[in-house]
């Protein structure tokens, strides 16, 4: 299945799923007319960096390298963080984030890859940078300014607007791309689609729900960034627990590298906050 519709029958599945869950907990909300042109860019971002993410490997670039760049959000997090006033960047918490992104790149494996430039590289930095895009826009929706939705009503307005908006762009991409990874359509069987709802349920709707949980008040834009490195972590810990793949001692030093500059910024925050 081309990403397109991957993503497209994913998106399906997260507005059905918390509609359901919305509806049950009496929590279900009409959007304000002046919120709408909000979640019309918030979807829209959504979409494109979803699809990005997963178009990487739709052009051939290698899992771990795709993780790789995609996690290179940090940089841009802090700099989106400093740019619009929200956080000081000072060279101590720049050269953390850089510990924490060379962490990721020595856990997936990518420093030692023979990797070759082309387009999915190009999606997978794209990605990383839109992730930032997304944090940034995710901590609006959560604060003061939309108050008045739950977080799982702010994540379904979000998908509500990625649908149709994904489909623009699918539509636009068909007319410049014939890679049938990308952009193709097929009919998907049944097992298929238990494994997108699936997706869907485990890999979308849980952790982007408790991403708007957070609260924008007790973890500062680039504290969010690190933390969120625990992913490529996570995925170098299930490789042994679960598949038994050997881990080389240079993706011990990644794992720890990403540990300790998360431990850093914490320690850092702390003490700010105290003065």
């Amino acid at each position: 299945m081309s990403s397109l519709e991957q993503l497209l029958l994913r998106l399906c599945f997260s507005v059905v799923t918390l509609f359901v869950v919305l509806l049950v907990k009496k929590r279900l909300r009409f959007i304000r007319r002046r919120d709408v042109p909000f979640f019309t860019a918030f979807g829209l971002l959504y979409s494109l960096f979803a699809f990005s993410g997963l178009s990487s490997i739709a052009f051939g670039t290698p899992i771990a390298v795709s993780i790789a760049l995609v996690y290179t959000q940090p940089i841009f997090t802090a700099m989106i963080a400093w740019l619009t006033g929200k956080e000081k960047i000072t060279p101590v918490r720049l050269g953390v984030v850089l510990m924490g992104v060379l962490g990721v790149f020595l856990v997936s494996g990518l420093l030692t890859s023979n990797v070759q430039f082309g387009l999915g590289l190009v999606f997978s930095t794209l990605t990383g940078f839109l992730y930032a895009v997304y944090l940034w826009l995710k901590r609006h929706a959560t604060s003061r300014m939309l108050v008045d939705y739950a977080p799982f009503q702010v994540l379904f307005n979000t998908f509500l607007f990625a649908v149709p908006s994904l489909l623009v762009v699918g539509l636009l991409l068909q007319n410049v791309s014939s890679n049938p990874l990308f952009v193709g359509l097929t009919a998907p069987n049944y097992f298929q689609l238990g494994l997108l709802f699936l997706f869907a349920l485990i890999s979308t709707v849980l952790p982007y729900g408790l991403l708007n949980y957070v609260k924008v008040e007790e973890v500062s834009p680039t504290t969010e960034g690190l933390l969120l490195l625990g992913d490529p972590l996570m995925h170098t810990v299930w490789a042994i627990l679960f598949f038994q793949q050997y881990v080389t001692a240079i993706q011990y030093v990644g794992g720890a590298l990403i540990l300790l500059s998360t431990a850093i910024n914490l320690r850092i925050t702390a003490r700010n906050n105290s003065l």
